[in-house]
């Protein structure tokens, strides 16, 4: 039986935006403010490459979380009181280069890495019990969870517009035993700001893109979805969803305008060894630009600001918070061989 491409990827879309939707009610960011710029660089995704073979997209963002939020609103972090608890009082600056290294079999058949070099520094104050409050740091520089995922695109019949779905695994190779340095009573970094969480994850995704010959616009929706399917130390990271929404503009021969709207949310994270101050949602507006180097190369860079955020707190303390970034950034090159 012949499957009608259109039926198939706006049924996958919703789907996939019914379970979205679902991971809204439930509560995006560690308590110390593990976050990354999230702008959809799937440039097949967006029908701005077609090629077969070999592609490389070297990217970097960084992210300053200094901003303690409590749900939607700011927050002032407590005076020490001699809690023998962290107050989140500092940052975390977050640097992130990752290496995507996609293969397209054919037209139809991708299969891609991503390799992420995670370069982190937090610091916040510890108020000791037994001695003045001080501060404690972690900084590394170290692998992240590589991601291993496959994508499928429909056949359309038009060049111009497509779809298709994604799915793979996130595995555990980041390591998750990072300490603060002094160590006082609590050494061990949150797990959420670990270069890893410790877990395999199940990825599942879909997109949709259409370009309009001759007028050089070009939109695309994507959405993708991660689970936790095998965990370790009694710590299970939040399932998280983003859902993408961009349009794209030729404004030159080589530069084009791009424009994203990037919905993410992840639900708290449980276990023994988990925050309960994490998990949340964001709503990010992603202006940028592209420009093509040669047929073969371009660079690009973004400026993602929050529009909205929404920080879970600790239900045993309301007044906790988690660090959050109010911008970030975003630069990348991407090379088809």
């Amino acid at each position: 039986m012949k499957i009608k491409h259109g039926i198939v990827t706006a049924s996958a879309l919703r789907w996939l935006l019914s379970i979205l939707i679902g991971l809204m009610v439930g509560n995006a960011h560690a308590s110390c403010g593990s976050a990354f710029c999230s702008v959809d660089t799937h440039w097949d995704g967006q029908g701005l490459t077609h090629t077969e073979g070999f592609s490389l997209d070297l990217h970097y963002s960084w992210a300053k979380a200094d901003r303690l939020r409590a749900g939607s609103k700011r927050i002032s972090a407590p005076a020490p009181s001699g809690s023998d608890e962290e107050i989140e009082n500092k940052r975390t600056t977050n640097h992130l280069l990752t290496a995507d290294i996609d293969y397209a079999i054919n037209s139809r058949w991708n299969v891609a890495a991503a390799i992420p070099l995670v370069i982190r520094d937090h610091a916040h104050t510890f108020d000791s019990d037994s001695q003045p409050a001080f501060e404690q740091k972690a900084t590394f520089t170290q692998l992240g969870d590589i991601r291993i995922v496959g994508k499928y695109k429909f056949n359309s019949g038009n060049p111009f517009s497509g779809g298709g779905i994604r799915f793979g695994l996130k595995l555990p190779t980041g390591a998750i035993d990072k300490t603060m340095s002094p160590p006082g009573h609590h050494p061990a970094l949150d797990r959420a700001a670990q270069p890893g969480t410790g877990s395999t994850d199940a990825i599942l995704g879909a997109y949709h893109f259409s370009n309009a010959p001759g007028s050089g616009w070009g939109w695309f929706a994507s959405g993708e979805l991660q689970s936790a399917i095998r965990t370790r130390d009694d710590y299970r990271p939040g399932s998280r969803g983003n859902l993408n929404l961009g349009v794209n503009r030729v404004l030159s021969g080589a530069l084009s305008g791009l424009l994203q709207l990037n919905l993410e949310h992840r639900q708290r994270d449980s276990g023994a060894n988990a925050n309960p101050a994490s998990g949340g949602h964001s709503i990010n507006l992603s202006p940028g630009l592209s420009y093509a180097l040669t047929p073969q190369t371009r660079i690009y860079g973004f400026l993602q600001a929050a529009l909205q955020q929404y920080a879970n707190t600790d239900p045993t303390h309301p007044d906790s918070g988690q660090l959050t970034a109010p911008w970030s950034l975003a630069l990348g090159v991407n090379h088809r061989f």
